[in-house]
């Protein structure tokens, strides 16, 4: 009985070593990369334009009340580029 109890502990600690913290996580649909870029991107915009609004400092990189200023500076910061109305990693494409 205390041999079946060993074996089955092994067993179970093999199974969580196989399927836990050691394992590569698994790899996100492009999908889920773009939902995640335009969420990124929406933020740091939303916070570019909360900063310029207050009066005080202008975001990143003191830039003007523009749009498409918070825009630009967010997608260089972030490492982002678009394409077709949706947001890509410059990284990916290395």
């Amino acid at each position: 009985m205390a041999r079946i109890a060993m074996i089955l502990a092994i067993l179970g600690f093999a199974y969580w070593y196989w399927s836990g913290p050691y394992r590569d996580p698994p790899k996100a649909s492009d999908s889920d990369r773009l939902k995640d870029n335009a969420v990124i991107m929406q933020r740091c915009i939303n916070q570019e334009q909360r900063m310029q609004s207050t009066g005080g400092l202008a975001g990143l990189a003191e830039v003007g009340s523009s749009g498409a200023d918070a825009e630009s500076l967010c997608a260089e910061k972030n490492n982002l580029y678009k394409r077709d109305g949706n947001w890509y990693s410059r990284k990916a494409d290395r």
